[in-house]
């Protein structure tokens, strides 16, 4: 019996490894022996659907496209593309200078997103396939996840919180969220997350992967007592709509928001950068992001309660010398989870990669309910429930199939290539998939190595 699978990508690089994982996969799981699985790459078609630019057509005789709130719940034949369309448009820096700017881009990915569909309609019409690798969800490869979920498939992807997966009935938002789970530990395995979570937020670098590459700035000893509140930045090209709208359509919305709520109280507080703003294996994302924050900051700069930290220092620094009725401000970020470690109350958005129900925050859903919890006084601000702290704890780190688990694919291919000698001791993930994407004899190391893939 032959397969096909489907892939956005196949470049040679990390992802033959993760072709190779569905591969393996799908002969493992079919009932029927699989003998061979053609891979065939998903190639945009030149030609639009018409039909979804009609569509358009009305939504702009509608005026909807003018209305930026209406763009986001924009929806053709079932798919939900104005989220994905209203994040691609601002993942260019430009967007954000003029609104002559954004409408270029914004109609230009509409003509991508025809010939996304018109590309879907084509593989679904014309091959024989019910499994699909799909990357970068968070995009416009939103739309064909969609559109093949829609059709009955499977569909293959890898995205934070996740490890490997496979599913043919998630919603699309929900892939990128910790769902709620209802756990009790013993003593011995309470013991043992509280140790993993001491070693995570003791060096966050080494704990959280893709903060390897980061530098950061000594810390200055300073009155950091006197300030009431932290807001901690998010990027501002980077998947904006990822977990959902919660009244703001873009972090820098949010952070202008959050910076006006509290110059009105006359209270001290702190804006912290986000690392990535200055790492520079982030490129051309940490360059807009920086100019995006160094706009921001020029409106605020003559304001005497405001500290700004324009600098890359590391968080375990700065939280020694915070107050402890510091309230931190995020919007979705890990600092939220550092944050409620150190036992400081936190406020962040139902919009999260964090389902609400853990109860770890003070959250919001709108923009009247995260007023109201900006003009909180810190005693009627709750602190994190415990419990659920170590729940999550165990299911991002200690959880052998999470992303940050024992089974995660690159984990598996750094301890390999290190073992054989390919890589350093050292080496980061960022240097591993380097040296894995420069080498030769990538198949002799994936045969030698077993992913596993989650179902959803």
């Amino acid at each position: 019996m032959k397969k096909t699978l489907l892939t956005t990508r196949f470049t040679n690089d990390v992802y033959q490894l993760l072709i190779k994982t569905c591969i393996d996969d799908l002969k493992k799981k079919s009932e029927k022996k699989i003998k061979d699985v053609k891979v065939e790459v998903i190639k945009l078609r030149k030609t639009p659907d018409i039909k979804f630019l009609l569509k358009c057509a009305v939504y702009l005789l509608q005026g909807k496209f003018f209305f930026r709130k209406k763009i986001i719940s924009l929806k053709y034949d079932g798919i939900d593309f104005g989220k994905c369309l209203f994040t691609f448009t601002l993942r260019n820096y430009e967007a954000y200078l003029s609104s002559y700017k954004f409408y270029y881009f914004l109609f230009k990915n509409i003509y991508i997103i025809s010939k996304i569909l018109k590309t879907a309609d084509y593989y679904l019409k014309y091959f024989r396939f019910e499994d699909v690798y799909i990357d970068h969800l968070g995009y416009l490869n939103g739309i064909l996840y969609q559109k093949f979920i829609s059709k009955n498939k499977n569909v293959y992807s890898n995205c934070y919180p996740r490890n490997i997966f496979k599913t043919k009935n998630k919603k699309l938002k929900d892939i990128f969220k910790l769902d709620f789970k209802e756990v009790n530990f013993s003593s011995i395995k309470q013991e043992k997350i509280i140790k993993k979570a001491k070693k995570i937020y003791k060096n966050l670098n080494s704990s959280l992967f893709w903060m390897a590459e980061a530098r950061y700035n000594l810390l200055k000893k300073k009155n950091f007592k006197k300030y009431d509140y932290i807001i901690y930045t998010h990027s501002f090209t980077d998947t904006q709509l990822l977990y959902g709208y919660d009244g703001f359509l873009n972090t820098l919305e949010w952070l202008e928001f959050t910076t006006k709520e509290l110059q009105k109280r006359k209270v001290n507080f702190i804006i912290k950068a986000h690392p990535n703003f200055y790492t520079k294996s982030f490129g051309e994302i940490a360059a807009w992001d920086r100019k995006i924050y160094t706009n921001f900051l020029k409106k605020i700069k003559d304001d005497e309660n405001i500290l700004v930290l324009n600098e890359s220092f590391l968080n375990s620094d700065l939280i020694k010398q915070l107050n402890k009725k510091c309230v931190a401000i995020t919007k979705h970020g890990n600092a939220q989870l550092e944050m409620v470690h150190h036992n400081f109350k936190v406020i962040s958005s139902k919009c999260n990669f964090l389902d609400h129900k853990y109860k770890l925050f003070n959250t919001w859903n709108n923009k009247k309910d995260y007023k109201k919890l900006l003009n909180q006084k810190w005693d009627k601000l709750k602190f994190c429930n415990k419990k659920n702290y170590l729940n999550v704890i165990n299911r991002l780190h200690l959880d052998e199939d999470a992303f940050y688990g024992d089974n995660f694919y690159l984990y598996i291919l750094r301890r390999y290539m290190i073992k054989k000698r390919l890589a350093k001791k050292d080496a980061t993930i960022f240097d591993i998939i380097k040296k894995f994407s420069s080498l030769n004899n990538k198949k002799d190391i994936m045969d030698k190595i077993n992913v596993p893939v989650i179902k959803l």
